[in-house]
């Protein structure tokens, strides 16, 4: 059983050196065991730490999942930084702009794939880490709506926010299908598919350059 607490925020390098520890075995756990056969004190364990020092950072392994989310969300943004900083100053060519974001999308998600395996189900399960993950799908699909609002004259849509809505949800439906069917072989074909398609749905025929 987890006990309740008060954790605090570290502000020094020490302290945010044995949170990030925790926040790794708490990860290890959740993959190898699920989130609801561990509790705070195997975490410590896992990390070679004392039990007191998981409270004293973590209110308990909720506080902990929710740290974790935030974290994976973070580092899928940053995934993406290469092109939004190549689109948001505009661009030419359309086609490449969706190849990019969706060559981002999914290699992040294969990259944390047992973390996302982990953690997906609990977006049905546990009503708070339903809404944290609809926050922060919105800060995703903010991006991309900068991107598409950087690159506007490209676009034949009207709508640039519901647009960047139905993309990111396209790419996760298709990501999600093809990490959970390990053995999908028509991975290449699906995505070539998936490109094409939003691509004729966002954009003009004349946003990609003659070759």
């Amino acid at each position: 059983m987890d006990k309740p607490g008060k954790a605090r925020k570290p502000v020094q390098k020490r302290g945010m050196e044995t949170r990030a520890k925790l926040m790794e075995a708490a990860k290890a756990l959740f993959v190898e065991k699920g989130y609801y056969k561990t509790n705070g004190n195997e975490i410590a364990a896992q990390a070679g730490l004392a039990t007191g020092t998981f409270y004293r950072y973590f209110n308990n392994k909720k506080d902990i999942l929710v740290q974790l989310v935030h974290q994976f969300y973070q580092q899928g943004l940053e995934h993406a930084l290469p092109i939004m900083g190549s689109v948001l100053s505009g661009s030419d060519d359309g086609r490449k702009i969706i190849h990019d974001l969706l060559q981002a999308h999914y290699a992040f998600h294969i990259e944390q794939k047992e973390m996302h395996k982990a953690a997906f189900p609990l977006m049905f399960l546990e009503e708070d880490i339903m809404e944290l993950s609809r926050q922060e799908d919105q800060k995703v699909i903010d991006v991309i709506a900068a991107i598409f609002t950087a690159n506007k004259h490209l676009l034949c849509v009207e709508d640039v926010q519901a647009a960047a809505e139905l993309t990111y949800r396209t790419c996760e439906a298709i990501t999600h299908c093809l990490l959970l069917q390990s053995e999908h072989s028509g991975k290449e074909s699906l995505m070539g598919e998936l490109e094409e398609m939003l691509f004729k749905y966002l954009f003009t025929e004349s946003s990609t350059p003659p070759s």
